[in-house]
């Protein structure tokens, strides 16, 4: 049987791992040790990896004394990672803190079902979308944000099982949505229109499925050390885009709110 570390073991294993990081950091610091190069530990998820987070990896290429491991983690999982001292910092959409840790709200990322019209018309059902048989995408089976939207309808339309299909890349996923393979939950970050654009294709709404909104926090370590407040800068001030992002959302639902009248 596989030996696993215990709740209370895990937490007694992130802080050992916390002391000695601290204690190497202090002594290069110091000039006590030998110069040390900080590895920043931190888990992500695939949708800020891919948008606003790579302005951070930007600037960690100036960081000379630090090097970065990414852990390509779903955001509402990354939580574990900082509670078994895995890693150091997360993008997360817990608010609450790990002990030892602190957190800092970053925005929400806003998702919108967006559909091909090609494939829309495909599965056309009355004025919306056959939604029992219209096969989704979905990044991973941790993925919830296309179940999500349709266990919303399940008053209206019953529980329904559509075809999927899972791409475990939020480029390709959004490529995959944008060829007609199936409907998703895109970031408005990578839609044709969007800061981050993914695709330069005029995707369609998927008529009767509301839009999704994730809050997104930052959690690292209380601890001080030179790597950790740099991060922290640099995610604060690149993660800036998603507050734009909701004031575009505000604008463009105003006018779409105007078209309808109209």
């Amino acid at each position: 049987v596989p030996v696993e570390v215990t709740e209370a073991g895990e937490s007694g294993l992130r802080l050992a791992r916390q002391v000695i990081e601290l204690e190497v950091a202090t002594r290069a610091e110091i000039g006590q040790g030998p110069e040390h190069v900080h590895e920043l530990a931190i888990a992500v998820n695939a949708d800020s990896l891919s948008t606003w987070f790579r302005g951070v990896l930007t600037d960690a290429a100036s960081w000379s004394d630090v090097t970065v491991h990414l852990h390509l983690e779903d955001e509402d999982h990354s939580r574990q990672l900082l509670q078994r001292g895995e890693v150091s910092a997360a993008i997360t959409t817990s608010s609450r803190p790990v002990a030892g840790c602190r957190t800092f709200p970053l925005g929400s990322m806003r998702f919108r079902p967006m559909i091909s019209p090609h494939l829309l018309e495909r599965f056309r059902k009355g004025r919306g979308v056959d939604l029992g048989r219209c096969p989704l995408v979905m990044f991973s089976e941790k993925d919830d944000l296309q179940h999500d939207q349709l266990a919303a309808l399940r008053d209206e339309l019953g529980a329904i099982n559509p075809p999927r299909h899972v791409i475990g890349s939020s480029e390709s996923f959004v490529r995959a949505v944008a060829d007609g393979l199936g409907w998703g939950m895109v970031a408005t970050l990578q839609l044709a229109d969007g800061e981050v654009a993914m695709t330069d294709r005029d995707l369609v709404r998927v008529p009767g499925v509301a839009d999704s909104r994730v809050e997104l926090y930052l959690q690292r370590w209380s601890m001080a050390t030179v790597g950790l407040e740099r991060l922290e800068e640099s995610v604060r001030r690149h993660s800036r885009i998603l507050g734009r992002q909701d004031s575009a959302d505000m604008v463009r639902g105003g006018a779409d709110a105007r078209a309808i009248c109209d």
